[in-house]
């Protein structure tokens, strides 16, 4: 007789018998899942391994929904793309434990209740932690939000607060992820870090905006085809003005401007795209960020990220301008001043750009000259519009050459201490362009200049030739030289 039903045999007294015993013995499980088992409220099929059934509903259920947010920003993936699966083995064990662990009694009452549908195992998950990270990495930039300095709004006269930071917490996520029930249309929330700001309303007291360490001034035009540039200018001005840079903070330019779209109060200006001006949003940006540039270096302020435009400005020396391009290029100025210093930038005219570095005496009297090697001539290029009017010419762009510029900084500190810094600034030639009409007059075309070393002439939906095309990789920026269009039409 089996040794459980013998137990239950003398539980009785000898009275139960050998059919009583049988029963008790068949009652209790002998396969490695009790029959009737509920597994994460799926019941597992008569005759079906259990292995390969939770096989089975593991691949099927990498394409439940799951969504990841944090406040503003939600991201809607599948628990395949995130990492997460059920653990097949895992599962398994907890459901072989049902009925054949502890006290026979306990095991005996276990299947009864199995075979009544009264037991569920819960589905074990595991989370893939490599391709979690991988994809919370790629949402993080989303996340993110720079904190905000306070600043002062110098023409209204009032303090804006600042705003703390955000940076998406991985490690907290990838908890919350291990943590999750992954039911269809799961939403988890996502744990973030803030960031607190560099200066705050208290320390907007600590700038004497009375002392001017150092200034520079540019013009613009704000009408006809510069008018959009002026809106422009005016409004990426208007984002850095009474910024606040504590000693040894570093001033990110788009950062602060931010993206340069209608939504952010820019508007449509002609901005350099390859070797030629189009419209585009955000033209003049440029000059806000060339302006703000030789004012810190004329402060005796350092610049960690600043590069040249691909062609000479107008509106500023050789040397001193500074492309942005949003988010890609970037201008970065660190105060390396001993006090804190605010950016003032405002238009005291309204066609000039002012940008003053406020909070203290000049420490250092600054000399920037330049030495410039003319590097490569300019072409003539030709586009024949058809839709111009009959004999039609005219000029879209003046030619410039190519040049390759060294900066030399002089600071001659008022301690007594002198330093030098030394730079590049490298400016391809631009096409001269001219528009024509299909029967154009050669003739009526001005002569070539000096540095003009052929003529490229294209038809309809034809483009420039590579050895006529500046390569675009380097310095085309968000706003043109002015000037480089000057409005010549016969």
């Amino acid at each position: 007789m089996d040794t459980r039903a013998l137990v239950f045999v003398l539980a009785l007294g000898g009275s139960a018998g050998v059919g009583a015993a049988l029963t008790v013995r068949d009652a209790l499980p002998v396969s490695p899942v009790v029959r009737g088992l509920s597994i994460g409220e799926r019941f597992l099929p008569d005759g079906a391994s259990p292995a390969v059934w939770l096989e089975a509903r593991r691949d099927a259920l990498r394409a439940r929904v799951v969504r990841l947010r944090h406040d503003d920003v939600e991201l809607t993936s599948t628990l395949g793309e995130v990492g997460v699966a059920i653990d097949v083995g895992e599962t398994l064990a907890a459901a072989q434990r049902v009925g054949h662990e502890g006290p026979w009694a306990r095991r005996l009452r276990e299947a009864r209740r199995a075979r009544r549908g009264g037991i569920d195992v819960p589905l074990v998950w595991a989370v893939d932690e490599a391709r979690a990270r991988a994809l919370l990495e790629r949402l993080a930039p989303q996340v993110y939000r720079m904190p905000v300095d306070a600043r002062v709004d110098l023409a209204n006269r009032r303090k804006i607060p600042e705003q703390a930071g955000r940076e998406l917490d991985i490690d907290a996520s990838l908890a919350a992820l291990r943590a999750g029930d992954h039911d269809d249309e799961e939403l988890i929330e996502l744990p973030v870090r803030y960031i607190a700001p560099a200066v705050g309303v208290d320390d907007l007291v600590s700038v004497d905006v009375s002392r001017v360490v150092a200034a520079y001034e540019t013009k613009f035009k704000r009408h006809g085809k510069e008018a959009g540039r002026a809106v422009n200018i005016k409004n990426a001005a208007s984002k850095i003005d009474g910024t606040i840079l504590a000693p040894g903070e570093t001033f990110s330019f788009n950062a602060h401007v931010g993206p340069r779209t209608h939504k952010n109060g820019f508007t449509i200006a002609p901005e350099i795209l390859g070797d030629e001006t189009v419209p585009g949003y955000g033209g003049g940006t440029c000059q806000v960020s060339s302006t703000l540039y030789a004012a810190s270096l004329f402060g005796a302020l350092d610049t960690p990220d600043r590069q040249s435009h691909s062609r000479p400005s107008a509106y500023i020396p050789m040397g001193l301008d500074a492309m942005v391009t949003y988010p890609e290029s970037d201008l970065k100025i660190r105060n390396t001043l001993p006090f804190p210093v605010m950016i003032h930038a405002y238009l005291p005219e309204p066609t000039v750009l002012r940008v003053e570095i406020l909070g203290g005496d000049p420490v250092a009297e600054v000399d920037h000259r330049i030495s410039a090697e003319h590097t490569d001539d300019f072409i003539r290029r030709i586009y024949v519009k058809s839709e111009l009017s009959e004999g039609k010419v005219k000029r879209h762009q003046k030619g410039s050459c190519g040049y390759d510029v060294r900066s030399h900084v002089t600071l001659r500190y008022k301690d007594g201490r002198a330093a030098e810094r030394r730079y590049t600034s490298e400016y391809r030639p631009a096409p001269e362009v001219f528009w024509v009409a299909p029967d154009y007059d050669r003739s009526t075309l001005p002569e070539l200049s000096e540095h003009a070393k052929a003529v490229e002439e294209l038809l309809e939906g034809e483009t420039p030739s590579a050895e006529g095309k500046t390569p675009p990789a380097k310095g085309q920026g968000d706003g043109p030289a002015d000037g480089q269009g000057d409005g010549f039409s016969m």
